[in-house]
């Protein structure tokens, strides 16, 4: 995901509207064709932090916005308080409370990375089945922002940064 920086994470929303207030800048799209070309005026507002919404016909619509910010938002929504037990053996155990998600390894580090790499499995087990039953409908948030997040930024989220 390196050099990709803040680009455009998720596209969406409504009827080829430009509105200027001073209060806000949006930018409407009711077409996708209309959308396509002007893909470069989309991410200039994405990047500009302003909103920038897509629809097609008579779905919901969503909106773009920048992928760093879709993920200040996403860790804001997904608290996650690691769990460490470190037994007596020279094992390192970490879980995640109230989720699938575990790991284990003979050092901190080890296991900090093995906890990443479970974070990831169950991220795609997420998008490829979980995301289809109605109880688990409502967990995107998780699965979107490790999808969207690399080894050290999920390190950082989960570790904090030091």
């Amino acid at each position: 995901m390196s050099g990709q920086g803040n680009r455009v994470a998720y596209v969406v929303y409504r009827r080829y509207t430009q509105y200027s207030s001073p209060m806000s800048q949006i930018l409407s799209y009711s077409k996708i064709t209309d959308a396509r070309a002007s893909i470069s005026d989309i991410y200039d507002m994405a990047g500009r932090r302003l909103i920038v919404e897509i629809a097609r016909e008579n779905d919901a619509p969503d909106a773009v916005i920048r992928k760093d910010d879709l993920k200040s938002l996403l860790r804001a929504q997904c608290a996650l308080d690691p769990k460490v037990h470190f037994s007596k053996e020279g094992q390192v155990s970490m879980w995640l409370e109230d989720l699938p998600i575990s790991s284990q390894g003979t050092s901190f580090e080890e296991a900090g990375g093995e906890l990443i790499e479970a974070l990831r499995d169950y991220a795609t087990t997420w998008m490829e089945d979980l995301r289809e039953y109605p109880n688990h409908q409502k967990g995107w948030a998780l699965p979107a922002l490790v999808r969207l997040s690399d080894d050290e930024e999920l390190r950082n989220f989960l570790f904090g940064d030091d």
